[in-house]
């Protein structure tokens, strides 16, 4: 009986040591990833692969250079949108951003995605498209929006607190 007990402590002990060398492995981790984020050698080989594919670097992203621990993960995010997405094809991600950029007003990003779009093998009707369908939901989102307003001044014109 006791040496079963013993048995089971020691085993415990031993799981105890394991869990503390996954957690330190998992800190080294960490830190060698927080490291490499902060490394102005991967700023400048993302830069020039960004360069080398697009012919410039572009505002935000010159500007966003400045500060390698935001602009590596900043653009690894985006190589993973854009170029290496999961279910979508190159393509199809260029005219969702062509969509929400149109949406959301960005004119440098609309002409950056635009052409990355015809790049990636959209058609002209493709980017038409895409635009149309962009701009009916910001008309929807504008008619929403406004309309609830319309409808909450009507509400209290009728009420007489308006």
């Amino acid at each position: 009986m006791e040496e079963d007990r013993k048995k089971g402590l020691f085993e415990k002990a031993k799981d105890k040591i394991r869990q503390l060398g996954e957690t330190k492995d998992r800190l080294a981790l960490l830190l060698k990833a927080r490291n490499l984020m902060q490394n102005e050698d991967l700023t400048e080989a993302i830069a020039d692969a960004v360069v080398k594919n697009r012919g410039e670097l572009g505002y935000v992203l010159s500007v966003l250079k400045e500060r390698p621990r935001t602009f590596n993960p900043y653009l690894l995010k985006g190589m993973t949108v854009y170029q290496e997405p999961k279910a979508l094809d190159r393509r199809t991600a260029e005219l969702v951003a062509v969509g929400a950029a149109a949406a959301l007003h960005c004119e440098h990003c609309l002409e950056a995605h635009m052409a990355r779009a015809v790049a990636e093998g959209a058609t002209l009707d493709e980017v038409m498209d895409t635009l149309l369908v962009a701009g009916s939901i910001a008309e929807s989102s504008l008619y929403s929006h406004a309309f609830r307003k319309y409808k909450q001044l009507e509400g209290k014109m009728r009420n007489g607190k308006g």
